[in-house]
């Protein structure tokens, strides 16, 4: 395993924000070409998910020894699990498509939260 320093910690954080950003840039060119041939419906950020569940594994394993991921994971089960029950009693007519596409948008802004709490618990335990 390779220990980053404080300084590559922040270069690390700093690589994963300029990739999101430079992958959000790329997908909405290569968006804007293809939609006139095809309808797209899919976004840059719905990659995020996975992209920030790699950082986070990166960024856990580094400074613990051990991932945060199989715990973040577990909480979007759960929070889905939950927010499933929710849409079943709610809707009289419940649809697949509109459940997972809401989970998955909402585990963008999830991925977010807590990849940004990683590195501010991880900052704060290297200070």
């Amino acid at each position: 395993m390779i220990v980053i320093s404080p300084f590559g910690f922040l270069t690390t954080v700093l690589v994963q924000v300029v990739f999101l950003f430079l992958l959000s840039l790329l997908f909405n060119i290569v968006k804007k070409i293809i939609s006139k041939l095809y309808k797209i419906s899919i976004r840059a950020s719905d990659f995020f998910p996975i992209i920030m569940s790699y950082y986070i594994y990166q960024l856990s394993l580094d400074k613990h020894d051990q991932s945060f991921l199989p715990y973040v994971w577990l909480g979007l089960v759960i929070i889905g699990i939950i927010y499933a029950i929710y849409y079943l009693f709610t809707r009289n007519n419940a649809k697949v498509g509109i459940f997972y596409k809401f989970l998955w948008r909402f585990s963008v802004i999830y991925f977010f939260v807590v990849w940004s709490s990683t590195i501010l618990i991880i900052a704060a335990k290297t200070l």
